[in-house]
């Protein structure tokens, strides 16, 4: 059964920069991503996984924070030693791999055999470590319902809006693929890529992440931009400057009428299952599985938000 963790907050650290890294222990992020692929020069790759491990052998990490590795896609010859150089010496630290570029879920189920075959070996607790798989292409986007289902190692989806915009030849101006086509399309022009994705994920009963907003000092920007993602499903969303973090933690919280809300159709769920009936309402309306399923998640997110102030 795969973990329940908070994702409302996923920042991106530079493998190579040991400042980044110190610093990233002492930020409110639910998830910490200690980055492999696009950060790091080429040139830097072996460096910057020795810099990991070493930051990862230092101690272990609040348990209210995930850990995570983003390593360089299948298709380059870094993947390989990202797993096996880092996982190795530092599984029993590393919660979840991100895998960038996945195309097709062939790529998601060659990480789950490797991971496996290093958690034996290494004694670690075979199936521990979870997957994340970007969907960063226009062959990505067309395969995501079979990416979706290719592992029970898999927790989430998340959508690369650069590199998307790239393989469709999108035009694209500034650093963001967000917000930054404002002034000449009519709209959220990422809005079907998301929803397809966030459609994929929540039926595989995956977490769905949104791309990161580029204009880190634009927060406003970075406001409008989570909030849309959460109205079309997204769970949560990459950082990659930490002035970020507290807004996107906000917008991907439950408020307070989330949370009650969620309570008492839990509450009705299991009073009516005591009494045998087959059939929920609150407030005249009829309660099916799926919204139970969201009450549920909303209270386990609470609770963990709670843990964490």
């Amino acid at each position: 059964m795969r973990p329940f963790r908070l994702r409302r907050s996923v920042l991106s650290v530079p493998g190579s920069s040991e400042k980044m890294l110190r610093k990233a222990k002492t930020l409110p992020a639910d998830v910490i991503m200690f980055d492999l692929e696009d950060s790091v020069p080429v040139d830097q790759k072996e460096q910057a996984r020795a810099l990991v491990n070493h930051i990862l052998g230092e101690g272990k990490w609040d348990e209210r924070v995930t850990v995570s590795l983003r390593i360089n896609a299948m298709d380059t010859p870094f993947a390989y030693r990202d797993v096996i150089n880092v996982v190795e010496p530092s599984g029993n630290v590393i919660d979840t791999i991100v895998l960038p570029k996945v195309n097709d879920p062939c790529e998601v189920k060659a990480l789950d055999y490797l991971l496996t075959q290093i958690e034996m070996n290494k004694g670690y607790e075979v199936g521990r470590i979870g997957i994340e798989a970007s969907v960063e292409t226009a062959q990505g986007l067309l395969k995501v319902k079979e990416i979706a289902f290719s592992s029970p190692r898999l927790e989430s989806l998340v959508f690369g809006v650069a590199d998307y915009a790239t393989s469709v030849s999108a035009r694209v101006k500034g650093t963001s693929g967000h917000g930054d086509a404002e002034e000449f399309y009519p709209g959220h022009r990422w809005h079907f890529p998301i929803s397809r994705m966030v459609m994929a994920a929540k039926a595989a009963g995956l977490a769905a992440i949104d791309a990161p907003y580029g204009f880190f000092r634009d927060l406003a920007g970075l406001r409008r931009s989570c909030e849309l993602a959460a109205a079309l499903g997204c769970d949560g969303k990459w950082a990659i400057h930490p002035d970020q973090i507290p807004i996107i933690n906000e917008v991907f919280s439950p408020s307070e009428d989330d949370v009650e809300r969620s309570k008492a159709i839990v509450d009705a769920y299991e009073e009516a299952r005591k009494e045998g009936k087959g059939v929920v309402a609150i407030d005249g309306k009829m309660v099916d599985g799926a919204t139970v399923r969201i009450a549920t998640q909303t209270l386990r997110a609470w609770e963990l938000i709670s843990r964490k102030v």
